[in-house]
């Protein structure tokens, strides 16, 4: 029998929503599973941090869907004012947009700060799941830093700092061409999620939760078991996997693990 791992590329089609980059993989056949995921992106990066898990979960029979937030790749870009003052908040008008604009219930999956901002998100209804990996955290949790960033400007990280805090298992020119596609982050966006800037009320949250850990982050953001705790949702660490797990060989396992989650605990994720 054939996996996800060997089905030739699934179509995938590109959309422009209120402005912003949708990125979508077809599975074949209309798909095994009713219910579609949307990916959101963290901090620098844009829907190409799903570029491995898009195929891989349309070939598995999902309806599959990766966006950029606004002043991220293929998405609209805004003045420096107007980035200066970008927030989560921002951003979450962005995944509803999305989510309007699909239609119906969707499972959120965010990475690093998405995370953050699909929990955000997720307060608003509209979600069948919300699955959150290498997360930043809400304000009921606590802050991972003591200092503030200079909003004046947004802000990229040094490339060597970042290849050693963010990648276990990646070869230069690989990482490079990573580090090349980045833009600078908002510092406001960043700034509310270290200095734990954002409210997040677990009690209008329905849905099933899960937060994925990974062994190498050196990001300095809190355990997966500590955001499952404030939320009392599930957790699990994968093996062998960095904070951007999404870009290396190891994230297909955890794609793996997700979607059997997503089997397990969530009603009507397969198809009748």
């Amino acid at each position: 029998m054939s996996s996800p791992f060997d089905l030739p590329p699934p179509e995938q089609r590109t959309h422009q929503v209120d402005g912003l980059h949708v990125q979508e993989a077809v599975p074949p056949d209309g798909g095994a599973f009713a219910l579609p995921v949307l990916f959101v992106h963290g901090a620098f990066h844009g829907w190409w941090a799903y570029t491995r898990w898009l195929p891989w979960f349309a070939n598995a029979g999902v309806r599959s869907y990766a966006l950029s937030v606004r002043n991220h790749e293929g998405s609209r870009q805004l003045t420096a004012e107007q980035y200066r003052t970008t927030g989560i908040e921002h951003y979450v008008e962005d995944i509803r947009a999305v989510q309007d604009w699909i239609g119906g219930p969707v499972v959120l999956i965010g990475h690093s700060l998405g995370g953050l901002m699909v929990q955000k998100a997720a307060e608003q209804g509209g979600v069948a799941a919300v699955i959150c990996i290498g997360s930043a955290s809400p304000a009921g949790i606590g802050a991972t830093r003591d200092f503030e960033w200079d909003e004046e400007k947004p802000l990229l990280f040094d490339r060597d700092r970042m290849r050693g805090a963010m990648f276990a298992d990646i070869d230069r020119s690989a990482f490079d061409a990573i580090y090349d596609r980045l833009v600078p982050e908002s510092t406001r966006a960043l700034n509310q999620s270290g200095l734990a800037g954002v409210e997040v009320d677990p009690a209008r949250i329905s849905a099933p939760m899960l937060f994925v850990g990974t062994d190498h982050d050196g990001v300095g953001l809190h355990p997966a078991e500590k955001l499952a705790a404030f939320y009392g949702a599930a957790h699990m660490t994968v093996p062998g996997t960095s904070h951007d797990v999404l870009l290396e060989d190891s994230g297909l396992r955890m794609a793996a693990h997700i979607l059997s989650w997503l089997c397990r605990a969530v009603d009507g994720f397969e198809s009748p």
